[in-house]
């Protein structure tokens, strides 16, 4: 950062020189947080990789008023921690990823559609809250019991309990083979913004499977420090995620105008 402040000084702020370094700097993707730790972090856990109290109440609290909140027949069953901050992988990028197991059985016969509208409802409620706990941000997911749900550490706060207790494994990244997959993405993206194509939806919406593929059959086959899970990573820290979404709701709202 400080070689760019001396750059953006000697040559003046000009617009384009401007445009050119901020190039330099978002190209250049940063791995440094996928790493190891040597502990669970800190503000969350005490020394006997324990939640917190006051950390384990607060996300009992969010997620048990939500849930009430959805007036749903179907009990919750269990809410969980998972992620880099059920791990020693966490960050300053980490998320408070809380997941609420259910049995969608008990949804009755359209279980399917309304699984679908509760993910469009928690989604919004995602973009609408700004909560976090200790700095990080709470993002709140629905996970019906049966679901596979591929994690190396996950928290029970209903039990204040290790599900899946973490382990500390040396982590190979490979680096060249993600950035390529990186930017294959993103220049998918930035052609998709210059289409005219009449299919656009299904352009975008086959983007979206594509991604969404990849990173399960990382998850399926290397786990937390695949490839393509970290790709995906960096796609949504780096906003390409809410880029494609952005697209996607654009596109269907020209779609159905009418001049």
């Amino acid at each position: 950062m400080k070689k760019l402040i001396k750059k953006l000084l000697k040559e003046g702020l000009e617009e384009n020189n401007f445009t050119k370094l901020l190039g330099e700097v978002t190209g250049t993707l940063d791995f440094n947080s996928f790493k190891m730790n040597e502990t669970l972090n800190p503000e969350i856990w005490d020394s006997n990789s324990k939640m917190k109290l006051d950390v384990l109440e607060a996300l009992k609290t969010i997620a048990t008023d939500y849930w009430e909140g959805l007036e749903l027949e179907a009990p919750l069953m269990d809410v969980t921690l998972t992620g880099s901050l059920a791990n020693f992988n966490w960050s300053k990028y980490s998320d408070v990823d809380l997941h609420m197991i259910f049995d969608e059985g008990l949804l009755g016969d359209g279980k399917t559609m309304v699984k679908d509208l509760l993910d469009v409802k928690t989604r919004a409620w995602n973009l609408k809250h700004d909560i976090t706990v200790k700095d990080f941000e709470v993002e709140l997911y629905l996970q019906p019991k049966d679901q596979p749900h591929h994690s190396t550490g996950i928290y029970s706060i209903t039990n204040n309990k290790w599900v899946v207790e973490p382990k500390k494994v040396d982590s190979d990244i490979d680096k060249e083979t993600i950035t390529k997959k990186y930017n294959t993405i993103v220049n998918t993206v930035k052609e998709i913004k210059k289409c005219n194509d009449k299919d656009i939806i299904k352009i975008i919406e086959k983007l979206k499977d594509k991604i969404k593929i990849m990173r399960q059959s990382g998850l399926d086959s290397g786990g937390e420090f695949s490839n393509e899970n970290i790709v995906f990573k960096l796609l949504r820290r780096n906003d390409i995620m809410e880029q494609i979404d952005d697209m996607l709701t654009d596109a269907y709202d020209t779609s159905v105008s009418l001049d």
